[in-house]
């Protein structure tokens, strides 16, 4: 990944990074709903419902992006094949034991905690003002999200 820390970004390529990254969530998310379903249905449904949060990301990343005359900047799930830039990770298999389990939900954690310290980066290298309050926002949902696998993940660890 670009370390962007010390760049400045044109706002469509802020939005097409976003994009990118919410497209590639929402994949992950919804193939492990399927992975998880035969194992455990709540952590289906909240992959599921985690899934549905990233593509109405995508939505407000559209709208923000056509509220500039940039539209046509935002990546769309049909745009871009399922392997570009995929993790592979999960959907692969069904998860049928506890440290399989542990394991990919671990490796879902991580990869959220990479998504909102990437949308903070976003943030931080913003120069359009009209991008601030969408991109304050997309990283709050981002945080969001960490917190929703963190949660559940000390939840399931206590019931071990």
């Amino acid at each position: 990944m670009i370390d962007i820390k010390t760049l400045t970004l044109l706002p469509q390529d802020e939005l097409l990074q976003a994009s990118i990254l919410e497209i590639e969530a929402s994949r992950r998310y919804r193939q492990l709903a399927l992975s998880f379903l035969p194992y455990d249905a709540d952590r289906s449904q909240r992959m599921t419902q985690l899934g549905i949060a990233c593509e109405h990301r995508i939505d407000a990343l559209k709208w923000a992006a056509e509220s500039l005359g940039l539209g046509a900047c935002v990546a769309l799930p049909d745009t871009l094949s399922p392997s570009h830039g995929g993790s592979g990770q999960g959907g692969d298999c069904f998860i049928v034991d506890d440290a399989t389990a542990d394991l990919v939900w671990q490796e879902t954690l991580d990869a959220a905690l990479e998504g909102h310290r990437f949308a903070r980066r976003l943030l931080g290298v913003n120069g359009t003002p009209e991008l601030e309050r969408p991109l304050l926002e997309y990283a709050r949902q981002k945080a969001s999200e960490c917190d929703v696998l963190m949660e559940r993940y000390a939840g399931h660890a206590r019931q071990a």
